[in-house]
């Protein structure tokens, strides 16, 4: 039986799988933060963190936490550390690539401090972060020398699982491919460069939707001046065929277009992350399951808003890392809109070619009123909606489409959307990165089970954002 523990903090140095080690203490269900830096620093002083940030989360990696590991063990006793290791010549190799003159600049003074206190410098220097490094683990392990069950040391980079993390941890093992990909790589790939893709599909959407509406009112001129030649016998039902089929064949040439795009620029980026989208769900779990980091892509969410030219469509695509959607770019093509999110530096919105801002949705309040609720059911049960007053004391219901209900959720005029509808998971993966990414959580209809994705089905039966 383990000890509950107050605190978990992933004393490791940059560059030794920190990031993996935080993405995985995620997927444990622990509240992490992954290198809180630092604004002022002092050698030894505790106060030099943020210790709200510490009180309000559980797991820990990165800069600052492995230059104040005995404070914080001290502060914070039955904590577990876990000290990431790596082979210094791969260590070194990552370091000299990091910690540039270019990166020196960059840095404020308390940074540059720190670094150079563990280092005796900041810019790399073979020898000296050689000597930083040996000297480091060598101190840690002395400190835990007495207490080795408060100390879990791991080689992340070459090649650690879940069953030792696990036991240390007392968690059981998820059924979850550790995030062992090269997180360093996907971290550093550029957001703005997926937004790009996405209008760039969103655009080519457009065109063929324009071509189809103007199809549509030469197709209705015509149609009447036969149906006064020939009169009305059969002519509307022949007109309404024809119509459908050639609508048809435009929205399914948009969603071909739009995939090709997609999936040309994604693999561009990062040729190793497989893409799912509706095209290839047939997939094998088996095969699906080993993946730590798959791209959810719907290349035209909400086809009958193209169909019958009477709503909003989106491009969508999605990162998700180990069952969570930790990237999301939604593009409306219609009015130049997009909104993303990358992990957990917050959501946004670009109206056109203006600068991005920040999306601040509206917040839940159990007693605010006239609180707005979404679904895309137009078919509320007295069941569904005395589960809703649960939630808010009062509220304005609106029926419309997801992807309409979406949008007004990011935009903060409603405070929660319920969908009891089944969803495959490319349909909500992107706006549920974006949701997450602004405090919001998306879990099942009536349960707290939280959306997850690259499961076995890929599909949700129901689920409340809020």
């Amino acid at each position: 039986m383990h000890t509950r523990t107050t605190k978990v903090f992933g004393i490791g140095l940059s560059k030794t799988g920190t990031t993996s080690l935080a993405r995985a203490l995620e997927i444990l269900g622990y509240k992490t933060r992954d290198f809180l830096g630092v604004t002022r620093y002092t050698a030894g002083d505790l106060s030099s963190i943020d210790l709200r940030e510490i009180d309000e989360n559980e797991a820990f990696t990165d800069t600052p936490i492995p230059s104040f590991y005995k404070q914080l063990d001290e502060k914070y006793p039955n904590s577990k550390f876990i000290l990431t290791t790596r082979n210094m010549d791969d260590w070194l190799r990552s370091c000299k690539k990091q910690f540039t003159k270019r990166m020196v600049e960059r840095q404020n003074e308390a940074t540059t401090q720190l670094h150079t206190d563990l280092y005796d410098c900041f810019e790399f220097d073979a020898e000296k972060y050689t000597n930083g490094y040996t000297r480091f683990v060598d101190d840690a392990l002395d400190y835990f020398s007495n207490r080795r069950e408060d100390l879990l040391v791991t080689d992340i980079c070459g090649g650690a699982d879940w069953e030792e993390l696990c036991n240390f941890l007392g968690k059981p093992v998820p059924d979850v491919p550790f995030p062992v990909a090269n997180v360093s790589v996907i971290q550093w790939m550029d957001i703005q460069k997926i937004v790009s893709i996405a209008k760039q599909a969103g655009h080519e959407i457009n065109n063929l939707y324009e071509k189809d509406s103007r199809n549509r009112q030469t197709g209705s001129k015509q149609g009447v001046a036969h149906w006064f030649q020939n009169g009305m016998s059969g002519m509307l039902a022949k007109l309404y065929k024809a119509g459908h089929q050639a609508h048809n064949r435009h929205l399914q040439k948009a969603c071909r277009i739009s995939l090709k795009i997609i999936i040309k620029g994604l693999k561009k980026m990062n040729p190793v992350i497989p893409v799912i989208s509706r095209e290839n769900a047939n997939i094998p779990f088996a095969e699906r399951k080993n993946w730590s980091h798959v791209w959810l892509i719907n290349p035209l969410d909400g086809e009958d808003a193209f169909l019958n030219h009477n709503g909003d469509f989106t491009v969508n695509i999605a990162l998700i890392e180990g069952g969570k959607p930790v990237w999301g770019v939604v593009y409306s093509p219609r009015d130049d809109t997009v909104y993303y999110a990358k992990g957990a530096n917050g959501s946004f919105i670009i109206h056109g070619d203006n600068s991005p801002e920040e999306l601040v949705m509206a917040e839940l309040a159990h007693d605010r009123e006239s609180t707005v609720v979404i679904s895309s059911s137009t078919d509320i049960s007295e069941d569904d909606k005395d589960f809703i007053k649960t939630k808010v004391k009062d509220y304005t219901f609106i029926s419309t489409e997801r992807v309409s209900a979406f949008r007004m959720l990011f935009e903060g005029k409603a405070a929660m959307h319920i969908n009891m509808g089944r969803t495959m998971e490319w349909e909500t993966a992107a706006a549920h990165a974006i949701a997450r990414a602004a405090g919001k959580q998306a879990h099942a209809y009536k349960d707290s089970e939280v959306l997850a994705y690259n499961k076995e089905s890929l599909s949700n039966e129901g689920f409340v954002v809020e």
